[in-house]
């Protein structure tokens, strides 16, 4: 399923939609923030970063950049596209956004089960704080 990252910061109402029915989804451990959480997150600067398919938004990670990097939050991806790649997609071209920028990624929080993911994609943890830095 092959994903493209778009970053989100005025989503259409096709997108509302989208993100609405992945809130729904995954509220107890993925996009925690509903509708006027992540309004609140686009006025305060933030912005999402977007997994599109189909011209549809089948998964999401909100980010913030401060002086020490983007950080990443609340990655998650709608029920039906899971087991498919998505978010491995989404991270890859992240990662490759970031590489290119030259921005530092930083991941607070990781659930256990995918600590093995970020070492393989080349993040290091130093006080509970996941860094992929593309300069090293």
């Amino acid at each position: 399923m092959p994903v493209k990252l778009e970053h989100i910061q005025s989503p259409a109402d096709a997108d509302w939609n989208d993100l609405d029915k992945i809130h729904q989804e995954t509220a107890t451990n993925g996009l925690l923030s509903d509708r006027t959480a992540l309004e609140q997150h686009l006025q305060s600067g933030g912005w999402i970063m977007a997994g599109r398919f189909n011209d549809r938004i089948i998964g999401v990670m909100l980010a913030n950049e401060s002086n020490e990097g983007v950080l990443l939050q609340q990655a998650a991806v709608r029920t039906i596209t899971q087991r498919r790649g998505v978010m491995h997609q989404l991270l890859h071209f992240i990662q490759q956004w970031a590489t290119d920028e030259g921005k530092t990624l930083l991941i607070e929080a990781c659930p256990d089960d995918l600590t093995a993911a970020l070492q393989h994609r080349g993040f290091t943890l130093k006080d509970n704080l996941w860094t992929y830095n593309p300069d090293k």
